[in-house]
């Protein structure tokens, strides 16, 4: 055993450039190896963090929670809602927007073309928007009612394109169904 290391180690004294060449690769390669995935980590999060950033990708980074909750509710689904969407973009800013709902409600058939009124009416929600989100084009934004109020009428706004294609002005007064049997509004 003796004899086979002192001829390694003659062999290694003879080629000892070629050795510490081979060497330096294999240290120079393992260096670059490391900082390119180093880099390669970076760079896929500060590119993560831009598009994420750019309001024109919102749709494609948005998070989408649909729930039936009611009222009472609502404020403990919210917080549960916030504190997850935090959590799912580990420390990216996160914006939460809460939409809320109706049923559906069925439009009057006199909105309908006369060809139309015999099958299925057209359908529409009423929803609480922010109103940072919306931009008025003609009269007033809705007023709330009357807390304790006998009044079944509910003041709400249209999108433009929907007022236009019902033919509707600001003032208009509708009566509209509920599908799921409720109180018409």
């Amino acid at each position: 055993m003796a004899g086979f290391t002192g001829f390694v180690l003659l062999r290694v004294r003879a080629h000892r450039l070629l050795l510490a060449a081979a060497l330096l690769t294999v240290l120079l390669t393992t260096a670059v190896l490391a900082t390119l995935t180093a880099y390669s980590g970076a760079i896929g999060d500060a590119a993560l963090r831009h598009s994420l950033r750019d309001p024109r990708n919102a749709a494609g980074a948005t998070l989408v929670v649909k729930a039936d909750v009611p009222p009472s509710g609502r404020p403990a689904a919210d917080a549960a809602i916030r504190k997850r969407a935090r959590t799912a973009f580990d420390g990216l800013p996160v914006t939460v927007r809460a939409l809320a709902r109706s049923g559906p409600y069925a439009l009057p058939r006199s909105l309908q073309p006369v060809a139309d009124r015999s099958g299925d009416p057209d359908l529409t929600y009423f929803a609480a928007l922010d109103p940072a989100e919306v931009r008025l084009v003609s009269g007033r934004l809705p007023r709330g009612t009357a807390k304790g109020a006998a009044t079944t009428e509910l003041e709400a706004a249209l999108p433009e394109a929907a007022a236009q294609r019902l033919g509707l002005r600001p003032g208009a007064r509708l009566t509209l169904a509920d599908r799921l049997g409720g109180p018409k509004a």
